[in-house]
């Protein structure tokens, strides 16, 4: 069920996002620093924008994503100890207290 819906939110997608750069197909002209500019179609520019933010975005959240794995690898450390000294504990023989 669920890769059917990203299935059909893809094709979606993919729709709007051709008939985007079909109807948008007049030239813009963009200007850099040092005097660098650039002319294509709208489409590509947003485009090109669009996936520098997805880029930005995904190194701005890898280093929480870095410390949320070491946190969950400390913590499988301190349960696998917790489980074996609960093991220890089960093989100890009951001493009568009386």
């Amino acid at each position: 069920m669920k890769r059917i819906l990203y299935i059909t939110a893809l094709i979606i997608a993919l729709f709007v996002g051709v008939t985007f750069t079909i109807q948008n197909r007049q030239a813009v002209e963009i200007g850099y620093y040092f005097g660098w500019r650039w002319a294509g179609p709208l489409s590509l520019a947003l485009l090109t924008t669009f996936l520098l933010g997805m880029i930005a975005g995904y190194l701005a959240s890898l280093r929480m994503v870095v410390r949320m794995q070491r946190q969950l690898a400390q913590a499988r450390k301190e349960i696998r100890q917790v489980e074996q000294e609960v093991q220890n504990l089960r093989t100890l023989p009951i001493k009568d207290v009386l």
